[in-house]
């Protein structure tokens, strides 16, 4: 006869028994981006503690977009999207770029169109005065 401890019912839960320790291990470290030492923190930042004030909503929406695509500095988008996510149409966009520009807050470095690509922009998070 069988021990009628070993049988399980069908609503009974699974017997727990306990999980095997893993061996410690030390992290490694397979990242091949580059350490980051909170730069973009730190232009964020001061940003918003100097610049901010003196934009107007749609700038500040485009300066954020722009600045959240960059890569080494350099947003390479086209302004259908900027307009897409900061809900403008595409001219004021263009109209905002040309404000941050003469604000020194963005440079283009390459202008986008039709069979040439997206534009490329320079992102700079302080106003650069005698621009």
């Amino acid at each position: 006869m069988t021990d009628p401890t070993a049988k399980r019912r069908l609503n009974d839960p699974p017997p727990m028994t306990p999980r095997p320790k893993r061996a410690e291990t030390k992290p490694t470290t397979t990242n091949k981006t580059p350490k980051r030492d909170g730069s973009r923190w730190n232009e964020l930042n001061q940003f918003i503690d100097v610049t901010l004030r003196e934009l107007s909503p749609r700038q500040v929406a485009v300066w954020l977009c722009l600045f959240r695509d960059c890569r080494n500095g350099v947003a390479s988008v086209s302004q259908v999207y900027i307009a897409e996510r900061c809900g403008l149409r595409r001219p004021t966009v263009s109209t905002t770029i040309a404000e941050l520009e003469a604000l020194g807050l963005v440079t283009t470095i390459h202008t986008g169109g039709v069979g040439r690509g997206v534009s490329k922009y320079r992102v700079h998070h302080m106003i650069q005065r005698g621009k």
